[in-house]
């Protein structure tokens, strides 16, 4: 029994070593910029509506939940192409929190939005967001979403 529970274990733990391994500190500091700037990317891409790069940057298997509740997949995320409507405006990042372990990002952030109605009156939105990121394919893709409001 004890040789069954010593095999097993060390057929687990190398593998657990690997999968908490983090990269260096300047590696890391690298990722870290790296997401952030995608992050502004992905904020302006929301006004553009630069619905290409969204099918680059979400991975096929991405679900994003919203502040009620609901889920959406990579293709219902797409599919909102034709309804999506360019508008002007700023999003602004503060207090970003990044966990790099390995070849996944854990991003959290708070995003302040800011657009103008038609009637030019400005419309600010708070929200705290996680994105869940992985390197593959050379590029950071995300997996997962999730937004909160922020009163």
């Amino acid at each position: 029994m004890m040789r069954l529970v010593l095999a097993l274990a060390c057929s687990v733990l190398p593998c657990t070593l690997i999968a908490q391994r983090s990269p260096s500190v300047g590696a890391s500091a690298a990722i870290r910029r790296e997401v952030l700037a995608l992050e502004q990317r992905i904020g302006q891409a929301n006004f553009d509506c630069d619905y290409r790069f969204f099918a680059e940057v979400e991975a096929t298997e991405f679900i994003f939940t919203d502040p009620s509740g609901g889920v959406t997949t990579r293709a219902e995320d797409l599919a909102g192409e034709p309804g999506c409507r360019p508008r002007k405006g700023t999003y602004q990042l503060d207090e970003v929190r990044t966990t790099v372990l390995d070849s996944v990002v854990v991003f959290n952030a708070l995003a302040t939005t800011t657009v103008e109605r038609p009637d030019s009156a400005p419309v600010v939105r708070r929200q705290r967001f996680t994105d869940v990121l992985v390197h593959r394919e050379g590029r950071w893709q995300l997996i997962a979403g999730h937004s909160s409001r922020v009163p």
